[in-house]
C-alpha cells in the first residue's frame, strides 16, 4: 500500500505536512547535488561517496536555510505526496540557476596604466 497525504490529513495538519515537503524538497536537492559531486571530494580516508557526503552535509544543514519547493515540485517519496498529485517528472529541481555571467574589473588597473 502506498502512502500519500490525503485531502483529510492536509486539512487537519496543512502547517506539518507543509514543512516535511519543504525538508523532503531539500533533502532531494541535496541529494542531486551530492551526486554531482562524486569523485571529486575526498576527506582524510580517500574519496566520499554520495551517500557520506549527503550525510556529512545533511546534518550541518539548518532549518533557516531550507528553500521552499520549486512550483509543482511533486517528491519522489511517495509518503510526502499528496493523493491528487502524479508520478514526479525525470529532472524537477533547478540546481543552478541560469543568468548572465558576471564580469569584475578592477578599476584601480585601470587608473594606473
Amino acid at each position: 500500500m502506498i502512502m500519500t497525504i490525503t485531502k483529510k490529513s492536509y486539512e487537519d495538519l496543512g502547517p506539518y505536512w507543509d514543512f516535511q515537503r519543504k525538508k523532503e524538497y531539500n533533502k532531494e536537492r541535496l541529494r542531486h547535488l551530492t551526486e554531482e559531486m562524486t569523485g571529486k571530494i575526498y576527506n582524510q580516508f580517500g574519496m566520499m561517496s554520495a551517500e557520506e557526503l549527503f550525510d556529512s552535509l545533511w546534518v550541518k544543514l539548518p532549518e533557516e536555510a531550507y528553500e521552499e519547493p520549486q512550483v509543482g515540485w511533486v517528491p519522489e517519496d511517495t509518503t510526502y505526496r499528496f493523493e491528487w498529485e502524479k508520478e514526479p517528472g525525470p529532472k524537477q529541481i533547478e540546481h543552478m540557476k541560469k543568468g548572465k555571467p558576471v564580469v569584475v574589473k578592477a578599476k584601480w588597473l585601470h587608473d594606473k596604466a
